[in-house]
């Protein structure tokens, strides 16, 4: 299907290499990490860079100079300049890494052809570098599920499809499966949100709206900060999750849940449901309004599976709503400040 729809070159191109090999080296190995000044993947970098002896962190950007990529070299990264629609950049980025972690971002442009190119730009240099490990943050397909376009969770499902289709190739060509090795992860809402798109607004003095659309359903959560406590576990054993989809959720929780949490943290404020539904999000005039209309609408459908078994197996200490709303407080007030 999606494989017509761009055209990509001869399986040739991955019979070649530009300065890596599939063997395992001594020392360190290199970790090529994407979105590095971004939430995901600057969580990520932050924690790997903890572990200099284990390996060495090359994070990609478009802007250096920025202050996060300043703080991210300080603690030891290098820092590459590189554009996702530039394949030589790519190419230099990944020249001897043994591990990329790729993430695309689809609300810069707000355009899923875009972010599906990029992304196949990167899985292609990668194969071409010789990449050992590719870890990608994917989605399943939410316009296959529900009927409805959900643009950026869909266009990162086109790129899972695309790695699959890419390691099946690269087994045929090579014969086994050491050519390439991918492990998807499959994210929930992020806790982050309540002080960025979901903030609490304000109805009037100090009553606020918490307004998700989840209609009596549960909300699989988790903070962005403990995917890197992830990303380490499953570097330590990186055969054990080879071609494996790991869908994360530190815990799941219905509004009633999410409410009375806020309000426990917040004396000096009251914070209600305001009951809004996936309907209702759909007429919001905002950019993007549809498609989170959708991840809801996929949300409550059943099928966003998320495993807390296995991401507490992953990150033990991976933090509750409760307990990342009272590390969080300060940064939350100043969102509710800014909604006044």
């Amino acid at each position: 299907m999606f494989k017509n729809w761009f055209r990509r070159d001869s399986s040739e191109k991955y019979k070649m290499g530009c300065g890596s090999s599939f063997d395992a080296s001594d020392g360190p190995r290199t970790v090529v990490i994407f979105g590095s000044t971004g939430l995901l993947g600057g969580a990520i970098a932050r924690r790997l860079l903890q572990e200099p002896f284990l390996y060495k962190v090359r994070c990609v950007t478009r802007r250096s100079s920025s202050e996060k990529a300043r703080q991210l070299a300080e603690h030891g990264a290098v820092i590459v300049n590189a554009d996702l629609g530039e394949t030589k950049s790519l190419e230099k980025a990944l020249e001897g890494a043994d591990i990329m972690f790729l993430t695309t971002h689809y609300w810069d442009e707000r355009n899923k052809e875009k972010e599906v190119i990029k992304g196949l730009n990167a899985i292609d240099a990668a194969i071409q570098c010789g990449v050992k490990h590719i870890i990608f943050n994917g989605s399943e397909n939410v316009k296959k599920i529900i009927g409805k376009e959900c643009n950026h969770l869909d266009s990162k499902s086109a790129i899972e499809e695309y790695i699959r289709e890419v390691e099946g190739l690269v087994v045929q060509l090579v014969g086994n499966k050491t050519g390439i090795n991918f492990t998807i992860l499959r994210l929930p809402f992020w806790l982050e949100n309540f002080y960025s798109v979901f903030k609490p607004h304000k109805l009037k003095h100090a009553v606020y709206a918490v307004a998700l659309p989840l209609e009596g359903c549960e909300l699989d959560m988790m903070s962005v900060e403990d995917v890197g406590e992830v990303i380490a576990s499953i570097l330590r054993r990186p055969r054990q999750y080879y071609g494996k989809t790991l869908n994360l959720s530190a815990e799941a929780l219905s509004m009633e849940n999410i409410v009375d949490t806020f309000n426990r943290h917040f004396d000096n404020r009251k914070f209600t449901d305001p009951k809004i539904r996936v309907k209702d999000m759909e007429k919001f005039q905002f950019p993007g309004a549809k498609d989170l209309a959708a991840m809801f609408e996929f949300y409550q459908s059943g099928e966003a599976v998320r495993d807390i078994k296995l991401t507490r197996k992953l990150n033990p200490h991976a933090m509750t709503f409760d307990r990342w709303l009272s590390e969080n407080r300060d940064k939350v007030e100043e969102a509710l400040r800014e909604a006044n």
